[in-house]
């Protein structure tokens, strides 16, 4: 992993212009979590290691199952930092293929 870039989450803006199908790269921070939805705010990314709160709220379904790396099922809490790849339902909801959680390495401020 050394030398490896994270991969630069999307825009607020890129993320609006998501249709329903489309995949997403979006970077959150967790706000609740009910069983499979979470509910988090979407982070603009400002470095690797920096993001600032958008205030923008985004709904997350995350299936039993669905792989998280660099973490467990169980580090997705309220206040963790997320990178989250996947596919729009709806308009600020996104059905989860694969989470990162990047709680360690970036700070939000």
């Amino acid at each position: 992993m050394m030398g490896h870039k994270p991969p630069v989450p999307m825009t607020p803006q890129q993320f609006a212009q998501r249709a329903p199908g489309q995949s997403v790269q979006i970077a959150v921070r967790v706000r609740s979590v009910q069983r499979t939805t979470v509910v988090a705010e979407l982070l603009v990314h400002q470095t690797d290691t920096l993001s600032h709160p958008t205030g923008q709220s985004v709904k997350l379904y995350v299936a039993s199952g669905t792989p998280v790396i660099m973490g467990a099922p169980g580090d997705i809490v309220p206040g963790a930092v997320l990178f989250v790849y996947g596919i729009v339902t709806k308009s600020n909801s996104v059905d989860v293929k694969q989470v990162v959680v990047d709680t360690k390495y970036v700070k939000v401020e």
